[in-house]
């Protein structure tokens, strides 16, 4: 029984010893705590001073050598932190091949034609041989209006008139009216060779006056064509030289041509068919 009540005892003992230091711990630590001033019914209260280390003595100062320099105050790193922008990946670009475009080839535009209009004034003279008296030639002087179209080609009619003495010996005067076509072969250059070809009227008067011959009068009307080759030299734009050689055929056309034939040989032949070359030369005034 002894036994028992010893052990039972010791139990109790053992927890009431484990119940008062369970209230005694929180005690202890408040009373711990510094405190300015004694709350009022506390069981032990000292007299505190106002900085609490009354009693404690200085830490050492930290001796540094002569030669040591102050150690420089770094600065707080105020940095901020890096900011990180989110960049969306540049969107796809698909590019679709395309044909190449067609070959574009220059084509230079003509200059437009230019038309041009002359007035050409010519000297000229006839070639027939010396006739049955040794004495024939005729002059002749003119004046032509041309139209040049385009630089290749041109039309003119031209208004001229003769004198002297025919292939009979007869004096005569004669006036021509001919129109005549004309070719350019080089219009761009400077020289120009044309070839020029035409129909013409003409109409005259001869005069038998010879020595031991009765005076008498004729009239003829002709009707003939023409052609020949010719250069022209430009001086300026404004301003050309031109000499031609021309041959004529042509034949009567008056109401006199069967009763009085124009032409009559030795032997008693006659015909009203003639023909001469003409070698002309002149100025055209281009506008």
């Amino acid at each position: 029984m002894s036994t028992i009540n010893f052990r039972r005892g010791a139990k109790n003992v053992a927890v009431s010893l484990t119940f008062v230091s369970a209230l005694a711990i929180p005690v202890i630590a408040h009373a711990q705590e510094p405190k300015k001033d004694c709350e009022p019914g506390s069981w032990f209260c000292g007299e505190t001073e106002q900085n609490g280390n009354k009693d404690l003595q200085p830490l050492p100062a930290e001796t540094k050598p002569a030669d040591a320099k102050p150690a420089e105050a770094k600065p707080a790193d105020k940095t901020p932190p890096p900011v990180v922008v989110y960049q969306p990946p540049p969107p796809t670009v698909v590019v679709q091949p395309r044909d190449a475009p067609p070959a574009y080839y220059y084509v230079p535009r003509k200059a437009p034609r230019k038309k041009e209009w002359g007035l050409n004034l010519h000297l000229g003279g006839a070639m027939m041989g010396k006739g049955r008296d040794g004495n024939a030639g005729m002059g002749m002087t003119g004046l032509g209006l041309r139209f040049r179209p385009i630089p290749h080609a041109a039309i003119e009619g031209n208004l001229d008139f003769a004198w002297g003495r025919d292939y009979n010996g007869y004096r005569r005067g004669e006036t021509g009216f001919t129109l005549n076509g004309l070719i350019f072969l080089n219009p761009k250059n400077t020289t120009q060779v044309y070839l020029l070809g035409g129909f013409g009227w003409a109409g005259a008067r001869a005069v038998d006056d010879r020595d031991g011959f009765d005076r008498m009068e004729y009239k003829y009307g002709y009707f003939g064509v023409q052609g020949g080759v010719g250069l022209e030299f430009r001086l300026s734009k404004a301003v050309a030289l031109n000499v031609d050689l021309r041959g004529l055929v042509r034949g009567r056309i008056d109401d006199h041509k069967r009763q009085h034939p124009e032409f009559v040989s030795g032997d008693g032949k006659s015909t009203n068919t003639s023909g001469a070359g003409l070698l002309t030369g002149g100025l055209t005034f281009y506008w």
